[in-house]
């Protein structure tokens, strides 16, 4: 008997439809953090992502030829919230939109925030869209069939992928009809690095516009329940770091609720 010869475990094992995710191992290699450890959650989103995009063969049921392929999502990219992530991997929602835009800056994938317009006419902000780049996921998982010339501009070098959190900017759009799920929701660390920004030093501040500036009432708000001080932001400065926290996908209330705390 062969010494390959199949156990009864090995059999068992053949015996069970196993599906789910492929991670290279060459990941392993080329995701990695600063320390040089594997960035593991990284590594988990990625497949996950990299699974949505593959494609779905479409067969004749009658005679099984191959009659193309169809993508496994409804829009123009993979449409999934930073929650959504979190739950299905059990990661914390602040390690799994870290390691997302880590992988982002590193160019292995793209993080669109939209405005989607339902089939109801409601608006709904904030709509996570992950696009992917095929380049960049085949230069770190078969290097040798990327030539130089078709990823000159996608190169994946294999030094740490930075752990600085930048957020995407936003993009307004119309797509499918998004899950109820899907808005972005704001933790307590963020509004509370808004609350810091409305009151920061005047160093920081924008000049003051020569027209008239307009202020949404949210802001008007904000600005009358928070304490003033001798060398704080203008209220025009102010209105600036409220505007380019809600283009960051912080919601009006969330600012005002830290505000009065």
């Amino acid at each position: 008997m062969s010494r390959y010869a199949p156990t009864p475990e090995v059999m068992a094992i053949g015996q069970i439809n196993i599906s789910g995710n492929v991670t290279p191992t060459t990941w392993w290699k080329h995701i990695q953090l600063p320390s040089g450890r594997p960035d593991a959650t990284a590594i988990a989103l990625l497949s996950e992502i990299v699974y949505w995009y593959r494609p779905t063969e479409v067969r004749d049921e009658h005679t099984g030829a191959l009659l193309g392929y169809r993508k496994r999502f409804q829009g123009d990219k993979l449409q999934r919230s930073y929650q959504a992530f979190a739950e299905q991997f059990g990661f914390g929602k602040r390690e799994t939109a870290d390691a997302l835009k880590r992988l982002r800056d590193a160019g292995f994938i793209t993080l669109d925030l939209r405005t989607v317009e339902m089939l109801d006419g409601v608006k709904c902000s904030n709509i996570l869209f992950v696009g992917i780049n095929p380049q960049a996921i085949a230069a770190i998982t078969t290097p040798s069939s990327v030539s130089p010339e078709s990823n000159s501009n996608n190169a994946i070098s294999d030094t740490a992928i930075t752990l600085k959190r930048n957020t995407p900017q936003r993009h307004n759009g119309t797509g499918d009809t998004p899950n109820v799920d899907t808005n972005t929701e704001i933790t307590t660390e963020i509004t509370t690095e808004t609350k810091n920004t409305i009151g920061a030093s005047a160093d920081a501040s924008a000049p003051a516009r020569s027209s008239r500036q307009e202020y949404s009432p949210e802001f008007e708000q904000a600005w009358q329940e928070y304490p003033k001080r001798a060398g704080g932001n203008s209220k025009s400065a102010a209105f600036k770091a409220w505007k380019a926290r809600i283009r960051e996908g912080i919601k009006p209330e969330t600012m005002l609720d830290g505000v009065k705390r």
